[in-house]
């Protein structure tokens, strides 16, 4: 009888788990399936997630920027413009700079310059190296950001910057601050102009006095600024081609930069210009802004991807002579100058007479 139930109940049972076994043999190799695309994950690039990399959304924006007088020989020279490489704020802003750099050098640019704001946060200095080791051999001219150097005159020492620029000339980068270095192309020698970065927020006849010691006109069609401010200061006709950076020009912004709008509305609002292409003709000087490399914290630049601005001197017409508001304008501008070194040697005798000295007032509210 029990062999009988026995003979029964086996096939019975069997019928009766049969899907269960089904189903664990199903979850086993379920399990095995996962476990294999877990392992193939390991192998794909973190960044290919979100769609692309950030090197891989870089681009070349044509910029053209009409300047009277300019020396026959850079009439067509063109400028590759890179700023805010923003070291240290995203682990991948060394790739996409690295990535600006490649696409600047592709596009064979007769010049290369860099606007600022290199190592934004970490001191890593070393990936700075490795950005700028391709343009060693090119001619490269460089102004400071407002992260490379301090913004207190009273410090003895600034080792931000003396890093920085210990970098950038290691590299073959010539650097400017407040001065002017010669460019020699098809026969035509004419000057490029840098500003130190935070000249914007020096009173204005600190301004006059730095930009009278830099020779205008033609024969200098170009100054590099970090801040775009500081094109509110500068005299009519001085330099007639600014390149800026700062900006960044997206919704996401880096910590403490402004975003286009606000240089727009407030900073320039006397600009006739296009906030679409970043172009501006402010005091008969004609402005571009670039929107940066750089990513924020967040790996997001909405509307304005990282960017190499490809900009092209072109070569019209002759300079009108100036009407009596600019030629005043002009004169203006160097007695200003002269009035600076005038209340410094005051002071100086008053100093050595053993006077009280004067306040000083040349330093006037920031404008940016």
């Amino acid at each position: 009888m029990r062999s009988l139930l026995r003979s029964t109940a086996v096939p019975f049972l069997a019928v009766l788990l049969a899907p269960l076994a089904a189903a664990c043999r199903g979850d086993a190799a379920k399990a095995a399936a996962h476990e294999e695309r877990l392992a193939a994950s390991d192998s794909v690039v973190t960044d290919s997630l979100y769609g692309a990399r950030g090197a891989d959304n870089v681009r070349v924006v044509p910029v053209e920027i009409e300047v009277r007088d300019l020396p026959a020989g850079w009439d067509g020279i063109r400028i590759a413009a890179l700023s805010d490489f923003q070291l240290g704020l995203w682990p991948d802003n060394e790739n996409v700079a690295a990535a600006a750099v490649r696409k600047a050098l592709d596009a064979k640019p007769d010049l290369v310059v860099l606007l600022g704001d290199y190592v934004a946060r970490g001191g890593d200095y070393g990936a700075l190296d490795r950005i700028l080791a391709p343009l060693r051999g090119h001619t490269v001219m460089a102004v400071l950001g407002h992260t490379d150097e301090s913004d207190d005159p009273q410090a003895s020492t600034d080792t931000l910057r003396d890093r920085t620029m210990q970098a950038l000339t290691r590299n073959g980068v010539q650097v400017l601050r407040n001065a002017r270095a010669p460019f020699f192309r098809n026969g035509d020698t004419a000057y490029v102009a840098g500003l130190a970065p935070f000249v914007a927020r020096k009173g204005e006849d600190v301004q006059a006095a730095i930009f009278a010691g830099i020779p205008g006109g033609p024969r200098t069609p170009v100054v590099l600024s970090h801040m775009a401010a500081v094109a509110a200061r500068i005299p009519d006709g001085k330099w007639p081609a600014i390149l800026a950076g700062h900006a960044f020009c997206g919704r996401v912004e880096v910590p403490g930069t402004p975003r286009l709008a606000w240089i727009n509305t407030e900073v320039l609002p006397i600009a006739n210009g296009s906030p679409t292409q970043r172009t501006y003709r402010i005091h008969d000087n004609a402005l571009f802004i670039t929107c940066g490399v750089g990513y924020s914290f967040l790996p997001a630049r909405f509307a304005t991807p990282p960017e190499v601005a490809l900009v092209t001197l072109r070569r019209v017409g002759s300079v009108a002579k100036p009407d009596s508001a600019h030629a005043a304008q002009a004169a203006n501008l160097d007695s200003l100058a002269d009035a600076v070194q005038r209340r410094t040697a005051a002071r100086n005798d008053s100093a050595a007479r053993g006077d009280s000295a004067r306040k000083d007032t040349t330093k006037g509210p920031p404008i940016e």
